[in-house]
């Protein structure tokens, strides 16, 4: 009989696929590096396919980035975003690296790029949930890109998922709460 175990130790830092101090592009009006914007795209709502869970994994950092920037410093929900669906995805990339990035890395400035002459610092993560968190929300930040182009660029859709998904976390309370109480 084989026994497995596992385990995970780590002492040195862990590097993160993000580069501090990336040159975020701001929206533009005809193509951002050779791809159409978004709001070029721009057309009727289009039903995201039942077997597309890119966004729907993703509700943490929908209702993170709605509450902590979104609306607390904005003073905007996604709907806002409804003309120019780029301007939402700027604010995205914002926050993961002013927000997400610093607070999650270290900023060392030893690195291979800056042997070879960049003056490049590297993020790093100290742990490994640290690095997990950071690629979660680079990775969202990618899924609401590509939600924007397959559904005609109408960004409504996060607001109408996280109220569903509020709805249907109460709902599970009241009826575990009813369970408690019919026990």
């Amino acid at each position: 009989m084989l026994r497995f175990c596992r385990t995970f130790t780590s002492v040195g830092k862990l590097p993160s696929r993000a580069i501090s101090n990336r040159v975020i592009i701001p929206p533009k009006t005809h193509n951002n590096m050779g791809q159409p914007t978004l709001k070029s795209l721009r057309g009727d709502y289009k039903q995201l396919p039942e077997n597309s869970n890119f966004i729907d994994k993703f509700y943490h950092e929908l209702q993170l980035f709605h509450d902590e920037f979104l609306v607390a410093r904005l003073n905007k929900h996604y709907t806002d975003f409804e003309e120019n669906p780029d301007d939402l995805v700027f604010e995205l990339e914002k926050y993961v690296e002013l927000h997400v990035i610093p607070s999650h890395s270290v900023l060392t400035q030893k690195s291979e790029l800056m042997a070879l002459g960049a003056n490049l610092p590297v993020v790093h993560c100290e742990t490994l949930g640290d690095k997990m968190v950071i690629e979660r929300f680079l990775e969202f930040c990618r899924s609401v890109r590509y939600t924007l182009r397959l559904n005609g660029g109408h960004s409504f859709i996060f607001d109408v998922m996280l109220q569903s998904n509020s709805v249907f976390q109460n709902f599970e309370k009241s009826k575990c709460q009813q369970e408690k109480m019919a026990n």
